[in-house]
This record gives C-alpha cells, sequence and structure tokens, in this order.
C-alpha cells in the first residue's frame, strides 16, 4: 500500500527514455507526470539520477511552467529535485527564478524583454 506522505519518484530518464535531457518536448512529458502527482496533493521527487546532459529548455519545460500552474509556494514545498549533476545546478536555479518573475507577472516580464531587444537593434 502507498503511504500518500511519502513522496512520489519520477525519474527523468525512465520517463524519457534516456540519459540526455536535451528535448523540450520530452520535458514537456516530465511536466505532466509532476503536475498532476502535485494536483493530487502528492510530494514529488524529481530524480535526475542517470541524466548526463540537461539544457536549460528542458528545465524551463519541466520544472519550471509548474510555477505558472500552481502557486510557487506549492512548487516549493512539495517539488524535490533530485540527483542532478552539479554541473547543471546552477542553470535549475536560473530556471527557477525567471520562471517565478516571469508567472509572477507576465506582462512586465514580457514588456522588459521587449524593451531589451528594441534597445539591442
Amino acid at each position: 500500500m502507498n503511504d500518500v506522505s511519502e513522496p512520489v519518484q519520477i525519474r527523468v530518464d525512465a520517463v524519457i527514455g534516456g540519459p540526455r535531457a536535451i528535448d523540450a518536448a520530452d520535458g514537456a512529458k516530465v511536466y505532466e507526470e509532476v503536475l498532476a502527482a502535485l494536483r493530487g496533493g502528492r510530494k514529488v521527487r524529481l530524480s535526475f539520477d542517470g541524466i548526463r546532459m540537461v539544457i536549460t529548455a528542458f528545465l524551463n519545460e519541466c520544472v519550471g511552467k509548474l510555477y505558472g500552474a500552481l502557486p510557487s509556494e506549492r512548487v516549493d514545498e512539495m517539488l524535490e529535485v533530485t540527483d542532478l549533476l552539479p554541473a547543471f545546478q546552477a542553470s535549475l536555479e536560473k530556471s527557477i527564478e525567471w520562471s517565478k518573475a516571469y508567472y509572477a507577472d507576465p506582462e512586465r516580464m514580457e514588456r522588459a524583454l521587449r524593451e531589451e531587444l528594441d534597445d539591442e537593434e
């Protein structure tokens, strides 16, 4: 019998079928599994064990988007990311930081991005 107080473990490599987290579409598959568990009131342990390569687009899709679907406090409390290689930790932190800022005020972020792009032209 499953104890609902125990986190659900979701292994990224099992969801995407390999050691490279480099496709945003694969990130979307992970996102759907994590979101379903969180919406069901379950804590999630998202394991990157066996993953040797990760790109930011994947992290944005599988973790960052959660901050648009649920209150950020709930995601922070209910999601634990484990086994991520240290080389990719900064990318995860940046993805979370930008996602929180974006979903807190999407219009302001889009305006800021447009202004930044206009300045570059």
